[in-house]
């Protein structure tokens, strides 16, 4: 496995067959390279990645849940078939995290993606783990995806 440092507050580890993924790759998958690292495995089609934010001057006031509502309504409006599957929970870093698993075309193609999206807080900042692969791999990669959750540790 390799260790990723998040943020100089996490790690995470990650498949030996999984690549460090860099800015141009970022910005194409996330349309940001900012405040997120992602590892990809080209064979597996696969994707894990983990986003940061610190809320601004109204932080107090925002929640995990806050924070995927948030995250929800860009997926709705960056993948026009976006479709929910279900609520997700789990503890990740020995925080509990909420979270949604989804479902969307790619766009100009006939690829079914499926993805399951996590939001904990940690010291001040939000974390979102998030794991993409093609519909028809998805639960074929779940005991990647729980390693991936489960190696999530403060530094």
């Amino acid at each position: 496995m390799k260790k990723a440092n998040i943020n100089n507050a996490l790690t995470a580890e990650y498949p030996e067959s999984f690549k460090e993924m860099n800015s141009a790759e970022l910005k194409r998958f996330f349309v940001t390279d900012k405040g997120r690292c992602g590892f990809h495995d080209t064979e597996r089609h696969m994707v894990l990645n983990v986003a940061w934010s610190k809320p601004g001057i109204l932080g107090f006031l925002t929640d995990e849940r806050s924070v995927l509502r948030g995250a929800e309504m860009r997926l709705k409006y960056n993948l026009p078939t976006y479709h929910k599957i279900e609520d997700l929970s789990a503890e990740i870093a020995g925080c509990k995290a909420i979270g949604i698993s989804f479902e969307y075309q790619v766009i100009n193609t006939d690829i079914i993606q499926r993805s399951d999206l996590y939001v904990f807080k940690f010291g001040k900042a939000f974390y979102s783990p998030q794991i993409i692969a093609r519909k028809d791999v998805f639960e074929d990669s779940r005991r990647i995806t729980e390693e991936f959750l489960g190696s999530i540790k403060s530094l």
